[in-house]
């Protein structure tokens, strides 16, 4: 009735010679940190992915550990999406490194996004740019003037404390978390904002 998990479905290594020419689609950077590794007797940074392999088995693998340098630095934190194939590239020393290099556009592309077309109902993670439904176009208007900070007239000097559990400023907050222009605030008898 239940199956046992296997490992390679959650965590490990990202192994490039076994992805060798295919190609690798990066669902989500969930983080780049610094780790010493033994056998370089150095510090080397390794990104923590969720990755399929799209010439592979079409898996998602989560919490993958990747160590290439020339791998991990096409990453950065919190990306998502990030497509590429997996090969080898010269190093300065004369030595072969394996590197995350670009897509085939046109063929790579449509490959990935019918993977995420597919895997919708089982897919957290955000869909890819192509894959994402276009947006209606908001009418396009003037953003409303930023409020200036309120100065007293005794001092001159700009008035910085801020109560964040004010309604006023929690609604503003989340006017800017959900991505939206700030309304200009209302005024006070004489025009001055309430602050």
């Amino acid at each position: 009735m239940f199956n046992q998990p296997t490992e390679a479905a959650f965590g490990g290594f990202f192994k490039p010679a076994d992805h060798n020419g295919h190609l690798i689609l990066v669902t989500v950077v969930h983080g780049i940190a610094k780790k010493f590794d033994t056998l370089r007797n150095e510090e080397i940074d390794q990104a923590d992915v969720d990755v399929v392999d799209l010439d592979g088995d079409q898996q998602i693998r989560e919490h993958v550990n990747v160590t290439h340098k020339a791998i991990v630095s096409r990453l950065t934190p919190g990306a998502t999406m990030i497509l590429g194939r997996i090969g080898q590239v010269a190093t300065k020393s004369g030595f072969q490194a394996w590197a995350l290099q670009p897509f085939n556009e046109g063929t790579d592309d449509q490959k990935a996004e019918a993977w995420v077309n597919a895997h919708k109902p089982t897919f957290s993670q955000a869909a890819a740019p192509a894959a994402a439904a276009p947006q209606p176009s908001a009418p396009a208007t003037a953003p409303a003037p930023m409020p200036q900070p309120p100065v007293n007239t005794t001092t001159g000097e700009v008035a910085t404390n801020v109560d964040l559990n004010d309604p006023a400023v929690q609604a503003l907050l989340s006017q800017l978390n959900n991505g939206q222009t700030p309304a200009a605030p209302a005024t006070q008898a004489g025009g001055t904002p309430p602050f």
